[in-house]
């Protein structure tokens, strides 16, 4: 029997997860698609794999996974299948052939992350959990400004976590920037080759306290050269965050 290879495009909402990787007694993205797809596909044994994990509480509007089967199972059966099993909170929006070579992490040249922000005085019913209210006043061209100096090929590890297990700090970030939606939201946008740890919300805590005249401009790129994560600002809540692509 031809083992298949099949491409998963994934929506989930990270607040009803403990993140994406597996861990027990925890409901995690991961561990959901599983134990669906073992049901689905009728096997003891399933592994689903991640273009990336995302942490507790972020969300993905096109996370991508693979998972490798010899199930004849069609795909429409499986897309219908677990998503009727898998739970509340995450969804497949399509299930495809894959080339016998895909992975979707080893196969990712890059990701997009968008951070939303709600930035006005009252809070909004429709964004809580979805993203970051900050009532104070910010000067957005300032924040502009300074996210476009950020692109480089360079060490982050002024913007990762403590304990983040990454051998290599040294990133592309290609873009960030600033895009305007309506009625004070606006996401901060970060494309790069990878991400280390927390590296996107500590990067948009520190973008806040420029954008409301804490930091002074250009502090973030003197932040990065200093290689000093206590020079930077606070790491942003998990729940503005979005995984929103997944380059190939």
């Amino acid at each position: 029997m031809t083992e298949r290879n099949i491409r998963l495009l994934l929506e989930y909402d990270g607040s009803t997860f403990h993140g994406w990787q597996r861990q027990p007694n925890l409901r995690t993205v991961q561990g959901a698609l599983e134990a669906a797809l073992k049901v689905v596909l009728r096997v003891d044994d399933v592994y689903v794999k991640g273009s990336g994990r995302t942490d507790a509480g972020v969300h993905a509007w096109a996370q991508v996974a693979n998972v490798r089967t010899d199930s004849t199972t069609p795909l429409e059966r499986i897309r219908r299948g677990v998503n009727a099993l898998a739970g509340e909170g995450v969804r497949v929006v399509t299930a495809e052939e894959a080339p016998e070579d895909f992975d979707a992490l080893g196969s990712a040249c890059g990701k997009v992350y968008g951070y939303r922000i709600l930035n006005r005085p009252s809070p909004s019913p429709l964004l809580e959990g979805r993203a970051w209210w900050l009532r104070f006043p910010m000067d957005l061209d300032v924040l502009k400004t300074e996210l476009a100096t950020l692109p480089a090929t360079a060490d982050w590890s002024a913007y990762r976590a403590s304990d983040c297990g990454s051998p290599d700090p040294v990133k592309t970030l290609r873009r960030a920037e600033l895009r305007e939606e309506r009625d004070g939201c606006h996401t901060l946008v970060f494309e790069g080759s990878g991400f280390l740890k927390q590296m996107v919300r500590i990067l948009v805590g520190t973008a806040i306290e420029v954008g409301r005249g804490r930091f002074a401009p250009g502090s973030m790129v003197e932040i990065r050269n200093g290689l000093d994560r206590t020079a930077a600002g606070q790491t942003a809540p998990a729940h503005g965050l979005y995984m929103e692509r997944v380059l190939y």
